[in-house]
């Protein structure tokens, strides 16, 4: 199935498919894990018709289709992700109105905390050193102990796969520990979201307080190897990494895959060459061994994406 060379008029403009879509498209870089595969269309959309056009290319040529932003929270399967893979993160302009930030999903979150300190809007910087995009920090309401994404967040406009656009108002209610009413839409694509946050003039604090966060991820080692950040949500009162640490997890390893001997919830690639299936069986054994330790039911907190 070859990609169609027609193109697709759009408003006063012409989109060419061609141009846009590659095919096996190697995703090792769009990994945050760095983990080696190929989608079989990948397209980096940057407006909101070309986004429209692919996903009507997408639907006639009966492609399924799977959305990345920063490649964070994400495992790629060894055996690649069919169809057409849209990676977001040329999506991401901007603009602020009043108190109001609204920004495109797939700008990077570190970015889009940047523009809003320096636009005198408070309310992100403590979200510092969370990597990923907008959209994706959205999806998965990604948080610290003290601050959600959704807690000032005020509406996100979505697209369906038939190219409408529809606004969502936020209900804070509606969100809760690393879930998102996203979640139940599996067929909606997260295009532009609204954050409601507080006018100040001091920029230079917010700046501290970003780094600050971002500092003590790194006393953590979160960023001393490629990961995905957390394999498991943490059950009700107690601590993920805690239950895996105390079933002897921490420094396991599998492949290229090793459970980290800082956090025993994030298993990492420290040569580069972890495969998909390294880190689904080092994940899955060290669920099982929380399960027979504890009784407990670890669930998972990133996505599989692709031929599993």
């Amino acid at each position: 199935m070859g990609i169609m060379a027609t193109n697709v008029p759009s408003q006063n403009e012409k989109i060419n498919l061609e141009r846009m879509v590659t095919e096996h498209l190697d995703l090792t870089r769009y990994s945050t894990m760095h983990l080696h595969t190929t989608a079989r269309y990948g397209a980096f959309p940057t407006t909101l018709e070309e986004l429209r056009a692919l996903l009507s290319w997408a639907s006639t040529e009966h492609l399924p289709v799977t959305v990345i932003g920063g490649g964070s929270n994400s495992l790629f399967s060894d055996r690649g992700i069919d169809g057409l893979v849209i990676i977001t993160t040329g999506m991401n302009h901007f603009h602020i109105n009043g108190e109001m930030f609204c920004v495109r999903c797939g700008m990077n979150l570190e970015s889009a905390i940047d523009h809003a300190s320096e636009a005198g809007l408070a309310g992100l910087e403590m979200l510092g050193g969370i990597p990923g995009t907008v959209g994706g920090a959205i999806w998965g309401n990604s948080g610290v102990s003290t601050i959600r994404v959704s807690s000032c967040l005020y509406y996100v406009d979505y697209l369906t796969m038939d190219g409408k656009l529809h606004r969502m108002q936020v209900h804070n209610d509606d969100f809760s520990y690393r879930y998102s009413p996203f979640m139940e839409m599996p067929q909606t694509i997260l295009f532009e979201a609204a954050f409601r946050l507080t006018p100040t003039r001091q920029t230079a604090q917010l700046r501290i307080i970003k780094e600050g966060t971002k500092a003590r991820r790194r006393e953590q080692h979160q960023f001393d190897w490629p990961s995905v950040g957390c394999i498991f949500k943490n059950p009700p009162d107690v601590s993920a990494g805690a239950l895996l640490d105390q079933a002897g997890m921490k420094g396991k390893r599998i492949g290229g895959a090793m459970v980290s001997p800082y956090h025993a919830n994030f298993i990492v690639n420290p040569e580069g060459n972890a495969t998909g299936q390294d880190i689904w069986e080092l994940a899955r054994q060290g669920r099982e061994a929380v399960e027979k330790n504890t009784g407990i039911h670890l669930e998972f907190e990133v996505n599989f994406l692709g031929q599993w």
